[in-house]
């Protein structure tokens, strides 16, 4: 629907890039005169056909069949896969970001190389029901998720984020299928510590190039040692320090993967002011140095981001 659109468009504003067998990308910005005005964007689509948009200005208002409309704006990610479901489309005419799309049958082997790359394994049958589920729409917006996403995004050159945007829509459809018992803590609990911890845990993803310690977190969210270790490890399995360890290394894996980004600015951006803590914690974790992870995982994606 939005790639139909998206290639009707005669501006300079509006790069594709095709390196990716199977996967189209493009930056984009809409330069109507007319921005307040939502201009209708026609409802149609390839069957096998995945589209992500990564809203950056402007909005896109999307009305269901079955439900009531709603809007698209940035920071927001819409996830779209049929539009069989969709009455209408309409877009504002300052709208910009990042699209993707990918044809399922053509971009296998590019999927599988990335996902190789990023350490996952995507269930395709389940990003089919789960999309099903949901009238084959999907908006995202104000989750933790998605605002570590966009602040990353800020940091990244230009000519990185079409491809850490490839990534990360592959993280989230796999995310989105996947379900683990015990990390979730989405339902209030008893005194409502489940809250609390999701709370913190929030505040940690969004801060990870903070000092986390246990005295910080106490004071800011006003609970007792004893308190926050106990039923931080009940609800996520792990000891803080462990988990803040563990989070900063995959942050730090998707930058590797995705930018150019120097290993040292990497480390400070994680967290670490030694270079040697953060490749010993990185080895910990993945079993080589930070460097030596970049160069293998440009060797794995090598085939699908190249002619």
């Amino acid at each position: 629907m939005l790639k139909e659109y998206l290639l009707e468009q005669n501006s300079h504003s509006i790069h594709w890039n095709d390196n990716i067998p199977g996967v189209r990308t493009c930056s984009f910005t809409l330069h109507s005169t007319e921005r307040n005005t939502l201009s209708p964007i026609p409802v149609c689509g390839e069957p096998l056909h995945f589209e992500a948009l990564f809203c950056l200005k402007g909005r896109l208002v999307i009305e269901p069949f079955r439900c009531d409309p709603y809007a698209v704006e940035a920071p927001g990610i819409l996830l779209l896969s049929d539009c069989s479901g969709l009455r209408a489309c309409l877009c504002s005419g300052d709208l910009s970001g990042i699209f993707i799309s990918v044809d399922a049958a053509s971009a296998t082997k590019s999927l599988h190389a990335i996902c190789s790359a990023l350490g996952i394994k995507l269930d395709t049958k389940g990003v089919r029901q789960k999309m099903a589920s949901t009238g084959g729409h999907l908006l995202l917006s104000g989750t933790p998720w998605t605002q570590a996403f966009f602040k990353t995004m800020e940091r990244l050159p230009d000519d990185a984020r079409e491809r850490y945007c490839v990534f990360k829509s592959i993280e989230l459809l796999y995310l989105l299928c996947s379900e683990i018992p015990g990390t979730d803590a989405s339902e209030p609990g008893p005194g409502g510590i489940s809250h609390k911890m999701l709370e913190i845990r929030d505040y940690m993803q969004e801060h990870l190039s903070d000092k986390l310690t246990i005295r910080f977190l106490c004071r800011k969210f006003l609970v007792s040692p004893t308190f926050l270790k106990e039923n931080f490890r009940r609800a996520y399995g792990l000891p803080i320090h462990t988990w803040v360890i563990e989070a900063r290394v995959k942050r730090a894996r998707e930058l590797i993967c995705t930018s150019r980004i120097p290993i040292q600015e990497i480390a400070q951006a994680v967290g670490y002011e030694s270079i040697s803590q953060f490749n010993t914690a990185f080895k910990g974790y993945y079993g080589m140095t930070p460097g030596q992870y970049r160069k293998m995982s440009e060797t794995v994606a090598s085939r699908p981001f190249r002619q």
